[in-house]
Protein backbone atom coordinates (compact mmCIF):
# COMPACT_ATOMS: atom_id res chain seq x y z
CA UNK A 1 0.00 0.00 0.00
CA UNK A 2 2.91 2.34 0.46
CA UNK A 3 6.21 1.89 -1.14
CA UNK A 4 8.81 1.21 0.69
CA UNK A 5 11.17 3.64 -0.53
CA UNK A 6 8.62 6.37 0.53
CA UNK A 7 7.73 4.32 4.52
CA UNK A 8 11.85 4.28 4.42
CA UNK A 9 12.15 7.98 4.49
CA UNK A 10 8.95 8.78 6.54
CA UNK A 11 8.76 9.46 10.56
CA UNK A 12 6.29 10.25 13.30
CA UNK A 13 5.26 13.97 12.97
CA UNK A 14 4.32 13.97 16.29
CA UNK A 15 7.63 12.25 18.25
CA UNK A 16 9.87 12.46 15.02
CA UNK A 17 10.80 8.48 15.70
CA UNK A 18 12.22 7.21 12.25
CA UNK A 19 10.34 3.92 12.84
CA UNK A 20 6.34 3.61 11.41
CA UNK A 21 5.24 0.21 11.37
CA UNK A 22 1.68 -1.25 9.15
CA UNK A 23 -0.51 -1.95 12.24
CA UNK A 24 -2.56 -5.28 11.90
CA UNK A 25 -5.92 -4.14 13.07
CA UNK A 26 -8.74 -4.63 10.44
CA UNK A 27 -8.98 -0.90 9.63
CA UNK A 28 -5.41 -0.31 8.73
CA UNK A 29 -2.90 1.93 10.43
CA UNK A 30 0.58 3.42 10.55
CA UNK A 31 1.89 2.81 14.33
CA UNK A 32 4.84 5.27 15.70
CA UNK A 33 7.28 2.61 17.64
CA UNK A 34 8.06 5.67 19.91
CA UNK A 35 5.46 7.31 21.36
CA UNK A 36 2.32 4.96 19.20
CA UNK A 37 0.82 7.02 17.90
CA UNK A 38 -2.05 5.53 15.18
CA UNK A 39 -2.38 7.14 12.06
CA UNK A 40 -5.05 5.66 9.89
CA UNK A 41 -5.00 4.90 6.12
CA UNK A 42 -8.19 6.21 4.64
CA UNK A 43 -8.96 5.00 1.18
CA UNK A 44 -5.31 4.32 0.59
CA UNK A 45 -4.26 7.36 1.84
CA UNK A 46 -2.36 7.49 5.08
CA UNK A 47 -3.31 10.20 7.39
CA UNK A 48 -0.52 11.50 9.23
CA UNK A 49 -1.98 14.82 10.54
CA UNK A 50 -1.34 13.74 15.21
CA UNK A 51 -4.41 13.79 17.14
CA UNK A 52 -3.79 16.64 18.83
CA UNK A 53 -3.23 18.96 16.03
CA UNK A 54 -6.47 17.67 14.45
CA UNK A 55 -8.27 18.79 17.32
CA UNK A 56 -6.92 22.05 16.97
CA UNK A 57 -9.27 22.79 13.35
CA UNK A 58 -6.59 25.14 12.41
CA UNK A 59 -7.49 25.06 9.27
CA UNK A 60 -11.06 25.02 9.70
CA UNK A 61 -12.14 27.52 6.92
CA UNK A 62 -9.21 27.00 4.34
CA UNK A 63 -9.94 23.27 4.52
CA UNK A 64 -13.70 24.44 4.12
CA UNK A 65 -13.38 26.37 0.87
CA UNK A 66 -10.50 23.56 -0.66
CA UNK A 67 -13.13 20.81 0.06
CA UNK A 68 -16.02 22.48 -1.23
CA UNK A 69 -13.99 23.93 -4.79
CA UNK A 70 -12.82 19.79 -5.34
CA UNK A 71 -14.76 18.86 -7.74
CA UNK A 72 -14.52 21.72 -10.41
CA UNK A 73 -10.97 22.72 -9.24
CA UNK A 74 -9.51 21.46 -12.51
CA UNK A 75 -11.71 23.45 -14.32
CA UNK A 76 -11.91 26.79 -12.26
CA UNK A 77 -8.22 26.73 -11.53
CA UNK A 78 -6.96 27.98 -15.34
CA UNK A 79 -9.72 30.23 -15.80
CA UNK A 80 -8.76 31.94 -12.33
CA UNK A 81 -5.08 31.96 -13.46
CA UNK A 82 -5.88 33.45 -16.63
CA UNK A 83 -8.84 35.91 -15.26
CA UNK A 84 -7.87 36.96 -11.88
CA UNK A 85 -4.58 36.20 -11.59
CA UNK A 86 -3.25 37.11 -14.92
CA UNK A 87 -1.20 34.17 -15.30
CA UNK A 88 -0.89 31.57 -17.82
CA UNK A 89 -1.56 28.13 -16.47
CA UNK A 90 1.28 27.08 -18.73
CA UNK A 91 3.82 28.46 -16.48
CA UNK A 92 3.04 26.10 -13.87
CA UNK A 93 4.02 23.31 -16.02
CA UNK A 94 7.21 24.59 -17.21
CA UNK A 95 8.37 24.92 -13.39
CA UNK A 96 6.42 21.72 -12.02
CA UNK A 97 8.73 20.05 -15.02
CA UNK A 98 11.90 21.41 -13.73
CA UNK A 99 11.11 20.54 -10.16
CA UNK A 100 10.17 17.22 -10.97
CA UNK A 101 13.17 16.58 -13.21
CA UNK A 102 15.36 17.88 -10.60
CA UNK A 103 14.32 15.31 -8.44
CA UNK A 104 17.07 12.98 -10.28
CA UNK A 105 16.70 9.82 -8.64
CA UNK A 106 15.67 11.75 -5.23
CA UNK A 107 12.38 11.80 -3.73
CA UNK A 108 10.25 14.37 -5.22
CA UNK A 109 7.73 16.26 -3.17
CA UNK A 110 4.62 18.70 -4.16
CA UNK A 111 3.23 20.29 -1.52
CA UNK A 112 0.28 21.30 -1.41
CA UNK A 113 -0.51 18.53 -4.34
CA UNK A 114 -4.27 19.86 -4.30
CA UNK A 115 -5.99 17.76 -7.02
CA UNK A 116 -2.89 16.59 -8.76
CA UNK A 117 -3.57 19.05 -11.54
CA UNK A 118 0.48 19.58 -12.78
CA UNK A 119 1.67 16.23 -11.47
CA UNK A 120 -1.34 14.68 -13.88
CA UNK A 121 -0.15 16.27 -17.01
CA UNK A 122 3.47 15.16 -16.43
CA UNK A 123 4.48 11.90 -17.81
CA UNK A 124 6.66 11.02 -15.01
CA UNK A 125 7.89 7.35 -16.49
CA UNK A 126 11.60 8.78 -16.62
CA UNK A 127 11.19 9.45 -13.02
CA UNK A 128 12.79 6.64 -10.84
CA UNK A 129 12.59 8.03 -7.28
CA UNK A 130 9.17 8.19 -4.97
CA UNK A 131 6.82 10.56 -6.35
CA UNK A 132 5.04 12.28 -3.23
CA UNK A 133 2.21 14.38 -2.93
CA UNK A 134 1.00 16.09 0.38
CA UNK A 135 -2.02 17.93 1.45
CA UNK A 136 -4.18 18.90 4.07
CA UNK A 137 -7.72 18.49 2.51
CA UNK A 138 -9.59 15.13 1.85
CA UNK A 139 -11.61 16.17 -0.92
CA UNK A 140 -8.34 17.55 -2.88
CA UNK A 141 -6.58 14.07 -1.88
CA UNK A 142 -9.45 12.08 -3.30
CA UNK A 143 -9.63 14.06 -6.37
CA UNK A 144 -5.70 13.92 -6.46
CA UNK A 145 -5.95 10.04 -6.50
CA UNK A 146 -8.53 9.43 -9.14
CA UNK A 147 -6.76 11.69 -11.36
CA UNK A 148 -4.17 9.91 -11.28
CA UNK A 149 -5.59 6.27 -10.98
CA UNK A 150 -7.40 7.61 -14.46
CA UNK A 151 -4.14 8.02 -15.59
CA UNK A 152 -2.19 4.98 -15.01
CA UNK A 153 -0.44 6.79 -12.28
CA UNK A 154 -2.00 5.20 -9.05
CA UNK A 155 0.94 3.16 -8.30
CA UNK A 156 3.28 5.80 -8.86
CA UNK A 157 2.75 8.90 -6.65
CA UNK A 158 2.00 8.15 -3.06
CA UNK A 159 -0.79 10.35 -1.44
CA UNK A 160 -0.71 11.66 1.96
CA UNK A 161 -2.59 13.62 4.47
CA UNK A 162 -0.41 16.05 6.68
CA UNK A 163 0.07 19.51 7.89
CA UNK A 164 2.59 21.32 6.02
CA UNK A 165 3.80 22.55 9.11
CA UNK A 166 4.66 18.98 10.82
CA UNK A 167 5.62 16.91 7.55
CA UNK A 168 5.97 13.29 8.58
CA UNK A 169 9.68 12.90 6.81
CA UNK A 170 12.61 12.43 8.18
CA UNK A 171 15.62 15.56 7.96
CA UNK A 172 17.72 15.38 4.52
CA UNK A 173 15.27 12.99 2.62
CA UNK A 174 13.99 15.08 -0.07
CA UNK A 175 15.85 16.27 -3.17
CA UNK A 176 12.91 17.93 -5.38
CA UNK A 177 9.90 20.15 -3.12
CA UNK A 178 7.48 22.33 -4.94
CA UNK A 179 5.16 24.08 -3.02
CA UNK A 180 2.13 25.47 -5.45
CA UNK A 181 0.05 28.28 -4.52
CA UNK A 182 0.22 26.68 -0.76
CA UNK A 183 2.55 29.21 0.99
CA UNK A 184 -0.59 32.08 1.20
CA UNK A 185 -3.37 29.49 2.34
CA UNK A 186 -0.94 28.19 5.66
CA UNK A 187 -1.51 29.22 8.90
CA UNK A 188 1.81 29.59 9.86
CA UNK A 189 3.87 30.25 6.66
CA UNK A 190 7.66 30.54 8.54
CA UNK A 191 6.82 27.10 10.15
CA UNK A 192 5.54 25.36 6.71
CA UNK A 193 9.17 26.53 5.37
CA UNK A 194 10.95 25.44 8.33
CA UNK A 195 9.91 22.22 7.52
CA UNK A 196 10.23 22.68 3.72
CA UNK A 197 14.59 23.43 4.62
CA UNK A 198 14.16 20.34 7.74
CA UNK A 199 13.41 17.77 5.09
CA UNK A 200 15.23 18.92 1.67
CA UNK A 201 18.40 17.30 1.56
CA UNK A 202 21.73 18.98 0.89
CA UNK A 203 22.15 20.05 -2.63
CA UNK A 204 18.34 19.28 -3.16
CA UNK A 205 15.73 22.06 -5.08
CA UNK A 206 13.34 24.08 -3.76
CA UNK A 207 10.79 25.85 -5.87
CA UNK A 208 6.64 26.89 -5.85
CA UNK A 209 4.52 30.25 -6.10
CA UNK A 210 2.33 31.99 -3.70
CA UNK A 211 -0.62 34.47 -4.62
CA UNK A 212 0.50 38.43 -3.93
CA UNK A 213 -1.01 41.32 -3.53
CA UNK A 214 -0.38 44.85 -5.08
CA UNK A 215 0.10 43.33 -8.50
CA UNK A 216 -3.10 44.25 -10.16
CA UNK A 217 -6.46 45.38 -8.59
CA UNK A 218 -8.95 42.91 -9.61
CA UNK A 219 -6.76 40.09 -7.99
CA UNK A 220 -6.25 42.29 -4.63
CA UNK A 221 -10.21 42.95 -4.33
CA UNK A 222 -10.59 39.03 -4.35
CA UNK A 223 -7.93 38.74 -1.89
CA UNK A 224 -9.16 40.91 0.14
CA UNK A 225 -12.57 39.39 0.57
CA UNK A 226 -10.29 35.86 0.95
CA UNK A 227 -8.77 37.33 3.77
CA UNK A 228 -11.26 38.61 5.39
CA UNK A 229 -12.87 35.90 5.78
CA UNK A 230 -10.06 33.75 6.87
CA UNK A 231 -9.81 31.38 3.81
CA UNK A 232 -6.39 32.85 3.35
CA UNK A 233 -5.17 34.31 6.00
CA UNK A 234 -1.32 35.25 5.00
CA UNK A 235 -1.81 37.34 1.96
CA UNK A 236 1.34 39.96 1.62
CA UNK A 237 3.09 41.78 -0.92
CA UNK A 238 5.35 40.23 -3.32
CA UNK A 239 8.57 41.72 -1.37
CA UNK A 240 7.55 40.59 2.36
CA UNK A 241 7.14 37.09 0.80
CA UNK A 242 10.33 37.15 -0.70
CA UNK A 243 12.29 38.38 2.49
CA UNK A 244 10.13 35.71 4.74
CA UNK A 245 11.71 33.04 1.89
CA UNK A 246 15.09 34.27 2.54
CA UNK A 247 14.53 34.80 6.51
CA UNK A 248 13.63 31.47 6.87
CA UNK A 249 16.02 28.96 4.51
CA UNK A 250 18.13 31.90 4.10
CA UNK A 251 19.58 29.44 0.13
CA UNK A 252 22.05 31.80 -1.74
CA UNK A 253 20.85 32.92 -5.11
CA UNK A 254 16.98 32.90 -4.70
CA UNK A 255 15.64 33.44 -7.95
CA UNK A 256 11.84 35.15 -8.37
CA UNK A 257 9.54 36.41 -10.85
CA UNK A 258 6.08 37.80 -10.57
CA UNK A 259 3.20 37.29 -13.38
CA UNK A 260 0.00 38.59 -12.01
CA UNK A 261 -0.15 38.39 -8.70
CA UNK A 262 1.38 34.73 -8.48
CA UNK A 263 5.35 34.69 -7.58
CA UNK A 264 7.42 32.23 -8.82
CA UNK A 265 10.82 31.31 -6.77
CA UNK A 266 13.42 28.94 -6.44
CA UNK A 267 16.58 27.99 -5.16
CA UNK A 268 18.94 24.97 -4.55
CA UNK A 269 19.89 24.31 -0.77
CA UNK A 270 23.69 24.02 -0.18
CA UNK A 271 25.18 21.01 0.24
CA UNK A 272 25.78 20.11 3.68
CA UNK A 273 29.90 21.03 3.11
CA UNK A 274 29.41 24.26 2.01
CA UNK A 275 26.98 25.20 5.35
CA UNK A 276 29.72 23.64 7.67
CA UNK A 277 32.64 25.55 6.34
CA UNK A 278 30.17 28.67 6.32
CA UNK A 279 29.45 28.36 9.85
CA UNK A 280 32.97 27.62 10.87
CA UNK A 281 34.07 31.25 8.93
CA UNK A 282 31.58 33.10 10.85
Amino acid sequence: MIPKKVLDIMECPACHHPDLGIGTRRQPDLICEGCGERYPIVDGIPDMVPRKKAQQYRYYRTDTLLNLIAPIYNLTAPMMSLAVWQCSPLRYVDVAHKALGRSDGGAYLECPVGTGLLLGHIRAEHISGPLIGVDSSWKMLHQARERFESRGMGQRVTLLRADPEALPFRQGVIRSLQTVNGLHAFHDRLKALGEFDRVLEGGGYFAGSALVRGQNAVADALLATYERYGVFPMLRSREFVIAEIERVVGYPELRHETYGAVLFFSASKPEQLQGELLSESA
